[in-house]
């Protein structure tokens, strides 16, 4: 039976529970373009002939808002980058991939530049245009608890920082059981920094009586609720940025978690933050986890008590 998590397990992998593997082109933000495609296509065939293009779902949480800068305030660094898309394309070679929330293609654009079959489902059309304007193929307007695609068509499925804007995350997991063959995962980041301006931004909220909390559930804590079934650490990265460069990012309102914060509150948070942080140069240490479940206990996650603090 060929291995569902690539080609060869590589000598620093490891598998849960006894994880797997490991393995440096920045991009300038592209021109917006309104220039949608008709129907799914992949070059002249449509990998899935029976996907409609479906309109954009309302009433969800999307990336619209901050189409024009997600690319400059998620985006890894370019070693960062590299080392990741080298794991991915081994561990994708061949294989069929569906990327829920493939927004911008952040992961796509590259990983199909590399020859790997990428398909994108997405309900935000001005993300998903920034991607087309980067070279982002294969795109269907749809919701990931609603999938319209036939059973098993997909080898592999992700999700990548999209989960905790999903209400119905649980139905979410449900459609990649019923889509996928092998094997879902995420890409994880963990710092190794107690103290951040996120963190220092959040407790000024708190100090002044507001806490949000997202609908859906984080990636990051999957792994808490179901153990994986393996997991490839890329890393660590260190990188320092102007603390000011982060200040900018939130007074803007970069990130889901503020765009709810009552303006008073948050006008406040920011003067103070500037207050401690301005001019300082800001140090991180991270790294990065490739990690994956088979398919057959993606129900236990659909299924798993999740607890809020």
């Amino acid at each position: 039976m060929p291995c569902p998590f690539g080609r060869s397990r590589p000598s620093n992998a490891r598998i849960v529970p006894t994880v797997l593997r490991v393995w440096d082109t920045p991009r300038p933000m592209p021109e917006k373009t309104n220039a949608l495609p008709t129907k799914f296509r992949s070059g002249t065939k449509p990998l899935f002939p029976h996907a409609a293009m479906l309109r954009p779902v309302p009433g969800r949480l999307s990336f619209d808002r901050v189409a024009t800068i997600y690319d400059e305030t998620r985006s890894l660094a370019p070693r960062a980058m590299a080392r990741l898309l080298a794991v991915l394309v081994d561990e994708l070679h061949r294989k069929r991939v569906l990327e829920i929330g493939v927004g911008t293609g952040r992961y796509a654009v590259p990983l199909q530049k590399s020859g790997i079959r990428v398909v994108g489902v997405d309900i935000s059309r001005p993300m998903v245009e920034f991607g087309l304007a980067k070279g982002l193929r294969d795109v269907v307007f749809a919701e990931g608890a609603h999938l319209p695609f036939a059973p098993r068509s997909f080898d592999v499925a992700t999700t990548n920082h999209v989960l905790h804007l999903v209400a119905n995350w649980r139905e979410v997991f449900a459609e990649i059981a019923r889509v996928t063959r092998e094997t879902y995962f995420t890409v994880i980041e963990r710092s190794q920094r107690v103290d951040s301006i996120q963190r220092d931004y959040d407790d000024l909220l708190r100090e002044a009586g507001y806490e949000y909390h997202h609908p859906g559930i984080h990636e990051r804590d999957l792994p808490s609720l179901v153990k994986p079934d393996m997991v490839i650490p890329v890393g660590p990265f260190h990188e320092t940025v102007p603390a000011d460069t982060l200040l900018k990012e939130f007074a803007g309102r970069a990130y889901s978690s503020q765009w709810e914060v009552p303006e008073p509150i948050h006008r406040e948070a920011i003067a103070r933050l500037r207050q401690q942080w301005g001019g300082k140069d800001y140090s991180r240490s991270y790294a990065l986890e490739v990690t994956f479940w088979r398919i057959d206990r993606i129900p236990e996650l659909a299924k798993a008590t999740v607890q809020r603090s």
